[in-house]
């Protein structure tokens, strides 16, 4: 397939899941608007449709709550057949009169977005807009999520890591024992291949026994945090976290903004990285940390090398994470069809070629790392996944996730973020004009 026709493609895609203001995941599996889904969505869409990536920015700002929580989905009341849908969140003492959201978070990719956005329009209005909303999310991480003012925001659930059955989370889970919970019916189920691309009934218990206990505190952090059984700090989430800081902060300068606040959540960050998340340096390796069992999470997955992406790691270390893409267990030339990270090690026991977040390759992860093997000028790595992702969409197309060994795709096709992050890809490199 040619450039052109790869990225026509692509486009093609995104045309097909826009809903007039905002940008479906996928046209069946995920019918709302979902928080990072659409900061990378709108990453695509600054290189050829900038009122479609202000769009998209603007849709999922408007849902933020009174406590600047942004919820992870904002309900179409035009779709229908999701579960959970907005009657059961219970949020509406919380969001905006008329927006109808979830009650959790995802990772916080929209500063990124909207840095990238400033770069391609310089539209220093529309980024006026958003400035106090991303700075007001921002700060509810470091402080309501935060109380142990770490410089890390904790998760409560699965599903705001975006990895939502990652192995990373086994251990958290298996801890949980639901009960009375409401009867439920899962839609996921219908819109793919095979059960074993999705998470288990098992997991799915324990998700929907988590919100329930977030319901039951009306939401209320400061309740929350002291009865959740999940309560982890996620290297993921705040390797985001930490790059959208630094975003925040050149938006501030670009404003005339005030930003010691911004300086010292990334200072803080700065200066506790390494301690919170890499418990030996020598083996180059990040965990995520549990704070109801106060230790790391050793599970070797793709969120283990992820801190590449931030910079905030010195060199002589992240060499040695680099090494990690050369080993077998991840895929290395040679080992799968595409040398992509798959999200978990191919030894790992926990392995699961074709489920969901316990083996895929997903490409937004394998693009956050390209971006961070360029920030420290690993540019053969760089330049072997950049290749590599755009070689997999070619041949299998717009999947959401790839099955390591043969590269077939799986969950769902059409799926928007592929398709605007290779737009990136394509763009980034000069490869379309």
């Amino acid at each position: 397939m040619k450039i052109d026709d790869l990225l026509g493609n692509a486009k093609s895609v995104l045309e097909k899941n826009w809903r007039g203001k905002h940008t479906v995941p996928s046209p069946t599996l995920y019918p709302h608007q979902w928080s990072w889904d659409s900061a990378f969505i709108a990453m695509g869409y600054t290189h050829y449709a900038l009122e479609r990536g202000c769009s998209e920015l603007d849709n999922i700002l408007n849902g933020q709550w009174k406590n600047c929580l942004l919820p992870h989905i904002i309900f179409d009341p035009e779709a229908s057949g999701y579960f959970p849908d907005p009657n059961y969140w219970k949020t509406e003492s919380h969001s905006p009169k008329g927006m109808l959201t979830s009650g959790i978070v995802q990772p916080p990719v929209h500063a990124i977005a909207a840095l990238k956005y400033y770069h391609h329009s310089r539209g220093e209005k529309i980024i006026r807009r958003w400035f106090p909303r991303l700075k007001g999310f921002h700060r509810y991480l470091l402080e309501n999520r935060d109380p142990e003012r770490s410089g890390f925001a904790t998760i409560y659930h699965p599903w705001e890591s975006g990895f939502d059955n990652s192995p990373r989370w086994d251990e958290a889970l298996a801890r949980i024992e639901p009960r009375d919970l409401p009867e439920y019916k899962r839609s996921d189920l219908d819109h793919v291949k095979k059960a074993e691309e999705r998470p288990t009934k098992e997991d799915y218990d324990r998700y929907i026994y988590l919100v329930e206990i977030l319901k039951r505190f009306n939401y209320e952090d400061e309740e929350v945090y002291k009865e959740m059984p999940f309560k982890i700090k996620d290297v993921v989430f705040n390797t985001i976290l930490y790059v959208a800081n630094k975003a925040l902060l050149e938006l501030a300068k670009i404003l005339g903004e005030e930003n010691s606040e911004i300086l010292e959540w990334i200072g803080r960050q700065e200066d506790r990285f390494l301690k919170q998340f890499c418990p030996d340096p020598e083996e180059g390796l990040f965990y995520d940390y549990d704070l109801v069992l106060n230790h790391f999470i050793k599970r070797r997955t793709v969120a283990a090398l992820i801190p590449i992406y931030a910079g905030i790691v010195e060199k002589p270390i992240i060499e040695k994470t680099v090494q990690w893409l050369d080993h077998s267990h991840f895929c290395a030339k040679g080992t799968c069809k595409f040398p992509l990270i798959p999200s978990t090690s191919l030894d790992s026991p926990y392995f699961k070629h074709i489920t969901y977040w316990r083996g895929p390759i997903w490409i937004n992860t394998n693009w956050m790392l390209y971006q961070g093997l360029r920030t420290y000028h690993f540019n053969e790595h760089a330049e072997r996944l950049r290749k590599a992702m755009l070689d997999l969409v070619r041949e299998s197309g717009f999947h959401e996730y790839f099955d390591p060994h043969n590269g077939e795709g799986h969950g769902s096709d059409n799926f928007s973020w592929t398709a605007s992050l290779t737009i990136d890809l394509l763009y980034k490199c000069d490869l379309v004009d």
